[in-house]
């Protein structure tokens, strides 16, 4: 039950951009998942009380999804009401937490692998609440090169004396690799997302300089795992091999890979026109790619380690789902349905619903980009045998 301060609080920010998000997610789901976090809930032992874990995850979140810090995050919870009204805080003698809580709240969740698992579970509830749609489908799988947050291994340190130190990362696990004409010292990280919308099912950390190629089973099997069941898998020439398309017809899932040559032997005319058609489609991991990297600050690492590394993928992945899940409702102008909330009736706002007036063409660059999967990409019984016979360069095919 919520206390005077927060019952009077809500009224005030109840329309903020903030609740808005707090509207999305099942927090008695996710509740249920941070059970265990801590070893007093099963011991009853003595010692202060720690925060609740949802007001400590719902804290997290507010923090990637607005780019904060742990310190200036701590601080925004002080001095923002819907910071208060969101998580549970409230003034009071030790109510809030600090910085070093938050981080060590962070790695009890990294320590337990629950990344993945309140992603999924936030990807279930946009589901049930059509905002995600539901079933089996095409994934689109990719990668990205994601920065360390430390300095390269084997970098040399001047002293205040002049004496110089060859001096060993702090990320042990980061790895150089060379992409193009430029050189990189992190991750990989992988994601696969749905070819309806874009939203985000799995994400991935390795080291930089692991092989693209190895990873595609590994990450279908998760999906599998989780309960979905593409029909179809898209990827780009990075997952190009004859083990990967083997994989995938020993699986019963459409083979959407795009096809590579060697050394000598260039792609066929037809096989290059799939690779365009195939590509057509690839541009929503892209996007969720770009959106990670942008609006959540994925282009370069905040903590050491693949597992702190891939969390924080996890938590920008939550993040884009939740933005798309809110884009949506933003669009059809209506929160309603959300959670069960009951949104009084009444005229709608002056301009709401109108169009915009066009200042000039229409910007059609992107018109030949399809909203869904045409059926022969992507359907429930795609056949890959011409796949397999292309793969062999058979131009009968």
């Amino acid at each position: 039950m919520d206390s005077f301060f927060l019952m009077g609080a809500k009224p005030l920010v109840q329309d903020s951009p903030t609740m808005k998000l707090h509207e999305l997610p099942d927090w008695a789901e996710i509740a249920h998942k941070l059970k265990g976090l801590y070893k007093r809930e099963a011991t009853h032992g003595g010692g202060p009380e720690p925060y609740a874990p949802l007001s400590m995850f719902k804290l997290m979140l507010l923090g990637r999804w607005h780019g904060l810090s742990d310190t200036q995050l701590e601080h925004a919870l002080k001095v923002r009401l819907d910071f208060m009204v969101f998580t549970g805080f409230e003034p009071g003698d030790g109510s809030f937490t600090d910085a070093t809580t938050i981080c060590r709240f962070r790695n009890r969740l990294v320590t337990a692998k629950l990344d993945q698992v309140l992603l999924r579970r936030v990807n279930v509830h946009l589901e049930g609440q059509g905002l995600k749609v539901a079933g089996s489908r095409g994934a689109i799988i990719d990668a990205t090169i994601i920065e360390s947050a430390a300095r390269p291994n084997q970098h040399v340190e001047v002293d205040d004396e002049g004496q110089a130190d060859v001096v060993d990362s702090a990320d042990e696990e980061a790895r150089w690799v060379k992409k193009g004409n430029e050189a990189f010292f992190g991750y990989r990280g992988y994601s696969a997302v749905d070819t309806e919308d874009g939203y985000v099912e799995h994400v991935e950390m390795h080291p930089a300089n692991q092989s693209e190629v190895n990873k595609l089973p590994g990450i279908v099997d998760a999906l599998i795992e989780q309960g979905i069941q593409p029909e179809g898998v898209l990827a780009d020439k990075g997952s190009a091999s004859a083990a990967n398309r083997e994989y995938l017809q020993a699986k019963g899932i459409g083979d959407l890979i795009q096809f590579k040559g060697s050394r000598g032997r260039a792609v066929h005319l037809l096989l290059t026109q799939m690779n365009r058609a195939i590509a057509t489609l690839r541009y929503k991991v892209e996007q969720g790619f770009g959106t990670m990297k942008r609006r959540f600050h994925l282009s370069r690492a905040r903590y050491f380690g693949a597992a702190k590394t891939q969390a924080q993928m996890a938590w920008a992945a939550l993040g884009v789902n939740l933005l798309k899940a809110m884009r949506k409702l933003h669009k059809a102008g209506d929160y309603s349905r959300v959670q069960g909330v009951v949104r009084p009736e009444g005229p709608k706002p002056p301009g709401r619903g109108l169009k915009k007036p066009q200042n000039g063409p229409k910007d059609r660059s992107r018109s030949h980009i399809p909203k869904s999967p045409p059926r022969w990409l992507v359907g429930a019984r795609f056949d890959v045998s011409c796949a397999a016979v292309s793969a062999r360069h058979d131009a009968s095919c």
